[in-house]
């Protein structure tokens, strides 16, 4: 068995044990699994395939401070661990690219290189009073619009004064991308650096299905980008997760009517959501199917933290609520034996046995005379 294989199995049998420990609450264990795994050396491609960033990520906002600690402990040392895994797979190609490039350049004798070098002298006395002239022409008080030797002094200037490989190029896209998810990777969000790019399908280059029709396609790029923001799935099984939601939205609808664009955009609204990353990963892992997510209310959609609150505030609502009370009426009909007022309210009650007559109540709005009769 080789060392990556070994080093892949021990990773996800802690992750396993990780997550065991905390489904039972044994805070112990956890801290100790967690020592564990700050002491493995990952890269990109190992976190990717375990999955480990995303089960360590979620517990740096546990509610044992030693717990959340350690966590963050842990993902600090992988992310210095993919940049310098990174930085040295970069090295190791440009140092082949040099080795590449010089094995294909012939070197000179020791005669052909005196010859050359006698060669050049006059060459470069040209040049150098090429370039005085031109350092000349750029001074404030001389014309080198108009001079006639500007023109030519400018390449002898930026070949004698100037050195390429003292600018260094900006990153490309697709570089900035690469280094972005690598420490997503990692940390298992894109919360921690400000400078970090969520996936999509363009910087993916994602072969996503095509229906024939640019409003589907682009629902099935709009889905594909909401789950892969912070996911470290591969491309091919998020954009199947994508078009599978499409379809049966479009099934549903039976054309593209309002009624299916309001739809894919308010799954698009969930899957994105950040405060609810349980859900995301529950669609692209399959524990949840796109049948069943397509069924699924705004309510059963939600992050556990809200449905938790939702259910606090119905409880509340409930607690509040008036009681069932008797039910009381206005009348004229009887009058206050105190202040003579007609203005009186009543209920009535069975205060006897079933066969007799209930018991009226009776009360004045005016003096608060209460008296009852049957």
């Amino acid at each position: 068995m080789s060392e990556v294989t070994s080093k892949h199995d021990e990773i996800k049998a802690l992750c396993k044990a990780l997550t065991s420990a905390q489904e039972s609450e044994n805070k112990s264990e956890l801290e100790d699994v967690l020592n564990k795994l700050c002491q493995v050396r990952v890269d990109e491609k190992l976190l990717r395939a375990t999955g480990a960033g995303q089960v360590v990520g979620k517990l740096r906002n546990h509610e044992d401070s030693n717990i959340a600690v350690l966590a963050k402990k842990v993902v600090h040392k992988w992310k210095k661990d993919v940049v310098a895994a990174n930085s040295r797979a970069a090295g190791a190609s440009s140092t082949g690219a040099k080795s590449a490039s010089g094995s294909q350049t012939p070197q000179p004798s020791t005669g052909q290189s005196t010859q050359s070098q006698q060669q050049q002298k006059p060459k470069q006395n040209t040049e150098k009073k090429l370039s005085q002239q031109a350092s000349a022409s750029s001074r404030p008080d001389s014309n080198s619009a108009s001079s006639p030797t500007s023109g030519a002094a400018t390449p002898a200037s930026n070949r004698s004064g100037m050195k390429s490989s003292a600018v260094k190029p900006p990153l490309t896209r697709s570089e900035n991308n690469g280094s972005s998810n690598a420490l997503a990777a990692v940390s298992g969000d894109s919360a921690d650096t400000a400078s970090i790019a969520p996936r999509t399908a363009a910087s993916d280059m994602a072969s996503l299905p095509q229906t024939g029709d640019s409003t589907r396609d682009k629902c099935i790029e709009i889905l594909y980008n909401s789950m892969a923001s912070d996911s470290n799935a591969d491309s091919e099984t998020l954009a199947k997760r994508a078009a599978g939601i499409e379809q049966i939205e479009f099934n549903k609808a039976g054309s593209l009517s309002n009624a299916y664009r309001v739809r894919i955009r308010s799954l698009c609204l969930n899957l994105k959501d950040k405060n609810n990353p349980d859900l995301r990963r529950n669609i692209v892992e399959g524990d949840i199917s796109v049948e069943r997510f397509c069924l699924m209310t705004s309510e059963e959609m939600a992050s556990k933290e809200l449905r938790e609150d939702i259910e606090r505030i119905k409880e509340e609502n409930l607690f509040k609520a008036k009681g069932a009370t008797r039910v009381e009426a206005e009348t004229g009909q009887f009058k206050c034996g105190r202040c003579k007022s007609r203005k009186c309210t009543y209920y009535q009650m069975q205060t006897r046995s079933a066969d007799e007559p209930m018991t009226t109540f009776v009360t004045c709005t005016n003096c608060d005379n209460r008296w009852k009769f049957s």
